[in-house]
């Protein structure tokens, strides 16, 4: 008798190997695909860009080129007086050195009071309706306009004031 083994035992370690190097790819596999899936990506419309070949100060100039052309100066008196007639006088200003025109919101316990019409650069808007404010504490919200559609730029900036009845 020799001591040969059976033709189906032979087998068994290239069948392991073959088992072990399929575990090893699938596994590669699974990692690359994660990898892939976890890249961040940009939003829908979003510009991206690398910043290859400038140096530091050259793309700190550029930020800085953004911030000013989309830079805006808010003017809002911080304390709405309440006159008689049912008018608010609110002092918001949009001043003459902003790029934009501007729409502004009155609000209160998180209720739109008035909502103005567009506000051009260098226009003050005074006095608005009322409404139903009260005294106490209430939001002027500013919101940027694109200068040709009218429609929202930016985010807009809430400013607290103070709502009082006016001393006369």
């Amino acid at each position: 008798m020799s001591a040969k083994k059976p033709p189906r035992l032979a087998g068994l370690g290239r069948r392991k190997k073959l088992v072990v190097c399929l575990a090893i790819v699938c596994a590669l596999i699974a990692v690359g695909l994660y990898a892939w899936q976890s890249q961040p990506v940009p939003e829908a419309g979003a510009s991206v860009t690398t910043a290859e070949g400038k140096s530091r100060q050259e793309i700190q100039d550029e930020l800085d080129a953004i911030v000013r052309d989309n830079m805006m100066t808010i003017s809002v008196a911080p304390v709405a007086q309440l006159q008689e007639g049912g008018k608010l006088r609110v002092n918001v200003q949009n001043v003459q050195d902003n790029k934009f025109p501007q729409r502004f919101r009155v609000i209160q316990n998180d209720e739109t009071i008035y909502e103005s019409g567009v506000v051009e650069a260098g226009k003050t808007v005074e006095t608005c309706p009322a409404g139903d404010i009260q005294e106490g504490e209430a939001y002027i919200e500013i919101q940027a306009l694109d200068a040709k559609t009218l429609d929202s730029h930016g985010n807009p900036t809430r400013v607290k004031v103070r709502v009082e009845q006016a001393k006369n």
